[in-house]
């Protein structure tokens, strides 16, 4: 029996593979819309960042507590929406 998932020969990058041929994925981001006030949503349509603002990600909780952007599936958090867009565009979106 056949699976979606089996490997067909094709060429791969490893997550931690560095070098000239390695391809850099960007992260997938999202943010709620009721999350952000005018002025973070003009700082994140003018970034360079590339953000999913939807109408709701389900994580009310959150979304009522603090400002967050989802990233590759995981929440991350800051003092504001302007302090997350300098950590996604320096490339850090996960704990050390």
């Amino acid at each position: 029996m056949s699976s979606d998932w089996t490997d067909h020969g094709e060429e791969t990058t490893n997550p931690g593979e560095t070098g000239p041929d390695a391809e850099v994925a960007s992260p997938t981001v999202e943010c709620c819309i009721d999350n952000l006030d005018p002025d973070s949503r003009q700082a994140i349509e003018a970034s360079e960042a590339s953000v999913d603002i939807r109408y709701c990600l389900q994580r009310c909780g959150r979304c009522y507590k603090e400002p967050f952007f989802v990233v590759d599936g995981e929440a991350l958090t800051g003092a504001d929406h302007a302090t997350l867009l300098e950590t996604l565009e320096s490339g850090v979106t996960h704990d050390a």
